[in-house]
C-alpha cells in the first residue's frame, strides 16, 4: 500500500508507514475512489468506511477521514474558544485531558499558532498553582499583621505589604518560570524525536502537546495536596499527546519526553556531586 500522505510503498500487513509513521488507512483492495471514479482508492475512510484517494482522505490524528466524516468529527473545545469564550474552552479541554485523553487526541488538529498554546500554558499554570499561593496568602497575611503584639498598626500594615508583594511576585515568576520551562522541555522533545528518527512535525506541535498535557492542571483547584501529582500525571500525558498529535509510536514519543529529563537529571546531579566534591578539597 501506497502511503496517502508521503506515498511510500509498504507491504500489504503494514499497519503504519514505514517512512513517515504513519497510521496506514483500511485497504482498499481494488476499490475505487468514490468520488474520483477514474483513480484507484488507496484506503477506507476510518469513520464510515468510503474509499477513497489520497486526495479525499485526510489524516486527523490517527484515523483517515473522508471529507463528509472530517467535517463532522468535532474539534477540542480550546479550538472553539471564539464561541465558547477562554475560560469555559480551556476548563472542557482541560476535562477531556483528564477523562479521556486518548479520544481527545485522537482526532484533534495537531498543530495551533504559538500564540494559543502559550496562552493554554499560562492558564494551567494559574490553575493549578493559584489555589496552593491564595491559601498560603490567607494564612501568612494575617500573621504579619496580629502575630505581633508589639508592633505598631503602621509597622504590622507594613510588613503585611511586603508580604503581598513577596506573594505577588512569586507568582509571576512562577508564570514566567513554567512558560520558559514549557519552551525549553518542547525544543529538547523537538530534537529528541528528531534524533530517534520520528519525523516530527513543527515545533508548534511540540509546544501544543506540551500545553495540552498541562489540562490536568486542573487538579490544582485542590491546594497542597495535588502539586506532587500533577506534574507526573502530565508527563505520562505528554507521551500520549506527543504520540498521536505527531502521528509516531508510543515507544519513540517516550524516549523524546524521557531521554531528556533523565539528561538533565543526570546533569545536575553530576553538577551537586562535583560542588560537594570541591568544598571537601577546600576544607581540607
Amino acid at each position: 500500500m501506497n502511503c496517502p500522505a508521503c506515498g511510500y510503498y509498504n507491504p500489504p500487513a503494514q499497519q503504519s508507514c514505514l517512512h513517515c509513521s504513519l497510521p496506514l488507512p483500511i485497504p482498499a483492495g481494488d476499490a475505487l475512489c468514490a468520488v474520483h471514479l477514474e483513480v484507484k482508492a488507496v484506503g477506507a475512510c476510518s469513520r464510515c468506511g468510503t474509499f477513497g484517494c489520497g486526495a479525499c482522505l485526510s489524516a486527523r490524528g490517527t484515523a483517515w477521514l473522508c471529507a463528509a466524516c472530517l467535517n463532522r468529527v468535532g474539534r477540542l473545545p480550546w479550538d472553539e474558544r471564539a464561541s465558547l469564550g477562554i475560560w469555559r474552552a480551556w476548563w472542557r479541554t482541560a476535562v477531556l485531558m483528564i477523562s479521556s485523553p486518548v479520544e481527545a487526541l485522537r482526532t484533534a488538529e495537531p498543530d495551533a499558532p504559538l500564540g494559543s498554546s502559550v496562552l493554554f500554558v499560562l492558564i494551567a499554570s494559574v490553575v493549578g498553582f493559584g489555589s496552593t499561593m491564595a491559601c498560603y496568602a490567607l494564612l501568612l497575611v494575617p500573621m504579619m499583621m496580629f502575630g505581633s503584639p508589639g508592633k505598631s498598626a503602621f509597622g504590622s500594615g507594613l510588613l503585611a505589604g511586603s508580604m503581598i508583594f513577596i506573594v505577588a511576585f512569586y507568582a509571576v515568576l512562577l508564570l514566567a518560570t513554567q512558560l520558559a520551562g514549557a519552551l525549553f522541555l518542547s525544543a529538547l522533545e523537538q530534537v529528541g524525536l528528531m534524533l530517534l528518527g520520528a519525523q516530527p512535525k513543527r515545533f508548534t506541535v511540540t509546544v501544543r502537546a506540551h500545553a495540552l498535557s498541562m489540562g490536568v492542571y486542573l487538579t490544582g483547584l485542590m491546594p497542597f495536596c495535588s502539586l506532587p501529582v500533577f506534574g507526573l500525571w502530565a508527563l505520562g500525558l505528554r507521551i500520549i499527546a506527543l504520540q498521536h498529535l505527531h502521528q509516531t509510536t508510543g515507544g519513540k514519543a517516550a524516549g523524546a519526553v524521557l531521554l531528556p529529563l533523565g539528561m538533565l537529571v543526570g546533569g545536575l546531579a553530576a553538577f551537586s556531586f562535583a560542588v560537594i566534591a570541591l568544598a571537601m578539597n577546600f576544607s581540607r
